[in-house]
């Protein structure tokens, strides 16, 4: 099976995919006011191409092994994810014209509260807690994953295992 080292995330290397935004430690984004109530406005923005209207939602994710068996992409939505109990290990690929390029994935470690978003056409999937069972905030447009979204199984002869 082959491999991929999921690598700590930053807004660069993760640039190719998508957005970082880390909204539990916001340290210099602009804040307005003072504590005890400050506000950090804007930290990350998510164009949306649907007219549809954005949807949150939670995934739980159990502690498993850290192998890719699936893929999926979102051809006209944005994808925001935020890990909100546990850190994360999460993978991305480039967008492609439905034709999966499993050697171009990449693995990051997302801390939690750290808010990412896939760019449209990405290749992704469900994240990997990495010390326990936790959960995640996602945010789609409505419906997005009745009618938006391409889901790959890969054959066991295709898994990627992340270290």
């Amino acid at each position: 099976m082959k491999t991929i080292k999921a690598v700590p995330v930053t807004a660069e290397n993760f640039a190719p995919y998508g957005y970082l935004a880390n909204i539990a430690d916001p340290k210099d984004a602009y804040g307005m006011g003072n504590y005890p109530c400050t506000f950090h406005r804007d930290m990350m923005l998510t164009p949306m191409a649907s007219t549809a209207p954005i949807a949150f939602g939670s995934l739980k994710v159990g502690k498993r092994p850290q192998i890719v068996k699936d893929v999926e992409f979102h051809s006209n939505a944005i994808e925001v994810m935020m890990p909100m109990d546990d850190d994360m290990v999460i993978y991305a690929g480039p967008a492609s014209n439905d034709e999966i390029e499993l050697d171009k994935l990449e693995a990051f470690i997302i801390p939690a509260g750290t808010m990412i978003g896939f760019r449209a056409g990405a290749w992704h999937g469900a994240p990997f807690p990495v010390n326990h069972d936790g959960t995640v905030l996602i945010c789609l447009p409505e419906r997005t994953y009745l009618n938006d979204t391409k889901k790959y199984i890969l054959e066991e002869k295709d898994y990627l295992e992340i270290v």
